[in-house]
């Protein structure tokens, strides 16, 4: 997988759109349900959770056995339209792709943009993949990673460099903790001038918020949040915190950062508090701006927490 940079970006923008339409022109294609059965309680199995409007409306969630294909996993819970030569999913349960509307399925695995057709991508046990159907095209690119999956992707990485308020609900879950700066996998907290200052992706990556894919970012002392219509970047009245994912380098495979930023360091501690003690607060979310005591605001995208 690769993440492109710079002008790359406007290039893959581009490509995006016109396969996209493509989509449109071949959206007959195959639609099909596998008649695969659900894993027992005790076997291998990944997680398939389909969402509408980033994450705001739940329309499946199911185990489903690994091995196969994502596309796989995903025919196992309903029957699945697919286009482009099988690989891309041109509509599930009666939503489909639409560049008039400039809406479609994208999906995640472990909380990680995939950019290839879901039949390529193989379902390994443990894994999660959140599809959303969503609008494109906006000021904001489509995030490369998300908190939505939390702890994962970190619970699988080699190796996890964390700041201490998230560091046990890390090792609770499971992780391989290192407790010291730097590695490609990063858990941070702290003040966004402070993180500016030690973390150069968090540096780049709130310096080019639409470019770098993030859907929630601090600037000039205020909280900017993913509108509802998944537009643009605005200031979020009364938030002192995000949660935010992204990657740590150049391809989001390699390495990903979640950040807890807030205005002042009291506001980072407390929404890193809230991650830890109640993680449903970032399911099925791009990003979540949190008030000065901890508590959700609004997910990225959406109306509501």
């Amino acid at each position: 997988m690769v993440r492109p940079a710079g002008p790359v970006r406007a290039l893959w923008a581009c490509a995006l759109c016109a396969l996209l339409m493509a989509l449109v022109v071949v959206a007959g294609g195959c639609e099909r349900r596998s008649d695969a059965t659900p894993p027992a309680a005790e076997a291998p199995s990944a997680r398939v959770v389909v969402t509408a409007g980033f994450g705001a409306e739940v329309l499946l969630d199911g185990r489903v056995a690994p091995g196969g294909a994502v596309l796989d996993g995903l025919r196992a819970l309903t029957p699945v339209k697919t286009a482009y030569g099988g690989g891309f999913v041109a509509e599930i349960l009666g939503r489909g792709t639409d560049p008039g509307a400039k809406e479609a399925w994208f999906y995640w695995v472990d909380g990680v943009l995939a950019n290839r057709g879901a039949d390529q991508v193989r379902l390994a046990d443990g894994e999660e993949v959140w599809w959303d159907h969503h609008r494109w095209g906006g000021a904001v690119a489509d995030p490369w990673a998300v908190v939505g999956a939390w702890p994962l992707p970190f619970t699988r990485a080699p190796a996890v460099a964390t700041d201490g308020p998230l560091a046990g609900a890390l090792d609770a879950a499971g992780a391989r903790t290192t407790g010291g700066p730097g590695g490609p996998w990063r858990v941070i907290v702290g003040t966004d001038a402070d993180l500016r200052r030690r973390d150069a992706a968090w540096a780049r990556a709130a310096g080019d918020p639409g470019g770098d894919g993030l859907t929630a970012t601090l600037r000039d002392g205020r909280v900017l949040l993913l509108d509802p219509d998944g537009e643009r970047l605005r200031p979020e009245p009364g938030a002192s915190a995000i949660a935010v994912a992204f990657p740590s380098g150049t391809d989001p495979a390699d390495g990903v950062v979640m950040a807890v930023v807030g205005t002042r360091a009291g506001a980072a501690d407390a929404a890193a508090a809230a991650c830890a003690a109640r993680p449903e607060v970032l399911r099925n979310r791009l990003a979540v701006a949190f008030d000065a005591s901890g508590s959700p605001l609004r997910a990225a995208g959406r109306g509501g927490p």
